[in-house]
């Protein structure tokens, strides 16, 4: 059984060991990275800011791959494989076409990724059993309405065109559509572990949502001070 004190002592020992690890895995997904901007420009001319914008989208990559690394070993290590991938199943795409803050340094990215993770497990050891399924289906749908009426969300990073946003909107319904099917299912077969993620999964994407939004409203401040 998973407790707040083991939870948290697993936690800040990944977090140290990160922080004492950290430059050589940067400085591994950084030549990566190079590695895979050279063989590009090889094949195309690209201007400063499309260099700009290629890094940022493999480093993504990288980062990616590190956290689902990561993530399985989690789910292995407090036997939860199963609730893992699913979260990170439903999460990736929602995450992906709704934006959202993002952390500026790789590093924190993969801590907060997977403190996520660990939430999650500490949630289904330890606020499931309170958790009836009308509760869990009622905050689902609430943020699931949030999520509809803030999203698309762009980043520094990553701007959005109108045009965009109105093909990421569809392309979040479609996604919202297939959560409900998936969400119904789970529901009819009474699959509580799957109900509590996937209503974590729209909990976080609107905390995720809702930080960028507050990050766009003081740098605007900040920019008429």
């Amino acid at each position: 059984m998973l407790n707040l004190v083991h939870l948290l002592n697993f936690l800040l020992k990944y977090v140290m060991l990160l922080k004492k690890e950290r430059s050589k895995w940067i400085d591994m997904i950084q030549k990566i990275v190079d590695v895979l901007l050279n063989k590009q420009s090889q094949n195309s001319v690209m201007t400063h800011e499309d260099e700009k914008i290629y890094r940022y989208g493999y480093v993504l990559l990288c980062e990616v791959f590190l956290n689902l690394v990561i993530a399985l070993t989690i789910g292995i290590v407090f036997s939860k494989t199963k609730e893992v991938i699913f979260f990170l199943g439903m999460y990736i795409p929602l995450r992906s076409f709704c934006g959202g803050w993002h952390a500026d340094k790789i590093w924190k990215c993969t801590v907060i990724s997977n403190a996520i993770l660990l939430l999650q497990v500490y949630g289904l050891e330890k606020l499931l059993s309170h958790l009836s399924i009308k509760v869990m289906l009622f905050i689902f749908f609430l943020n699931m309405i949030c999520i509809f009426f803030m999203a698309p969300v762009e980043t520094e990073m990553k701007k959005i065109s109108q045009e965009e946003k109105q093909i990421y909107k569809r392309r979040i319904k479609l996604i919202f559509t297939l959560h409900l099917i998936i969400m119904l299912i789970i529901t009819l077969c009474n699959i509580d572990e799957l109900i509590f993620s996937l209503m974590f999964v729209y909990i976080i994407q609107n905390i995720m949502l809702l930080l960028e939004i507050v990050k766009h409203k003081k740098t605007k401040n900040a920019e008429k001070m």
